[in-house]
């Protein structure tokens, strides 16, 4: 699924555990490892990284280094595209504040210009646990059959003992289903069922054809505003994991303003983040 992983390091007292979970991806995908650090790099802290990489019990022949200087975010994205890299992961905090917000953290402008897929953890452990409950995003109209399928292909890798797949309906239709005037509230109830009947439906019909054996997969529909609504549900199951489509645009200033559904999870993440762009 990934055959060359980047990780975008600093010296934090996140980076052992940023560098664990990067190890243990890199066995699940059987892929190579590509170690970025943007700016000055004392020996001692070189010797510290090399010591992390054998600790995580990586095979070496595998790692690259890469230190480079200048702007940390246009950096990694560079070294990202030059190294071909296929994932690229990354620490991220999980709530911004409005200044991050507006004039954006590295994660975030990482998170805007990724030619690849991105992997955002919000809270790293020590020792390395696998993400057992995900979230996998439905509401993305003509790629979901795509994001569906390598979402589920993730989580069976993962093994993971929980599976969603969120579909959110936009108010406006809903709204628009439920205004005749002559409907009474039980005609109205049973018209909104059937609109939620008809989602579920949609979904199942894709995961048909999909190989699901070993998971449990279950399916939500909720109405309202995707982004908002999405992040709520992450929250409420626990989830270790929340897979999303890569946006068809890159994300701007307007986005920021008029939210696209990407800067609500951006703006507080409800769990660690798979962008994924296939």
């Amino acid at each position: 699924m990934y055959k060359k992983i980047g990780v975008a390091v600093a010296f934090s007292p996140r980076c052992e555990a940023i560098i664990g979970e990067s190890a243990r991806l890199q066995k699940l995908f059987d892929a190579s490892l590509v170690l970025i650090h943007i700016g000055e790099v004392k020996p001692d802290e070189k010797t510290y990284l090399e010591e992390l990489v054998q600790a995580a019990d990586v095979n070496i022949e595998k790692v690259k280094f890469v230190w480079e200087m200048g702007n940390a975010a246009n950096q990694i994205l560079s070294v990202s595209k030059k190294e071909k890299i296929d994932l690229l992961v990354a620490g991220a905090l999980q709530r911004e504040t409005i200044v991050k917000f507006y004039f954006g953290s590295i994660a975030r402008k990482l998170i805007r210009n990724s030619e690849c897929s991105i992997l955002m953890l919000i809270n790293p452990a020590v020792p390395s646990k696998p993400l057992k409950r995900i979230v996998i995003n439905g509401t993305e109209g003509i790629s979901n059959v795509n994001i569906i399928t390598r979402g589920i292909t993730f989580a069976k890798m993962e093994k993971a003992t929980q599976v969603h797949i969120f579909k959110g309906i936009k108010l406006f239709g809903l709204s628009m289903a439920l205004s005749g005037e002559e409907e009474s509230e039980q005609q109205q109830e049973e018209t909104r069922r059937e609109i939620v009947g008809q989602e579920i439906e949609e979904i199942n019909k894709i995961l048909s054809d999909i190989d699901t054996k070993g998971l449990k997969v279950n399916v939500k529909v909720a109405s309202g505003k995707s982004g908002f609504e999405l992040r709520k549900f992450t929250e409420r199951v626990k989830a270790d994991l929340l897979i999303v489509s890569s946006p068809t645009h890159k994300l701007n200033f307007f986005d920021r303003l008029f939210p696209h559904y990407m800067e609500l999870i951006m703006e507080d993440l409800p769990s660690n983040l798979l962008i994924d762009k296939s």
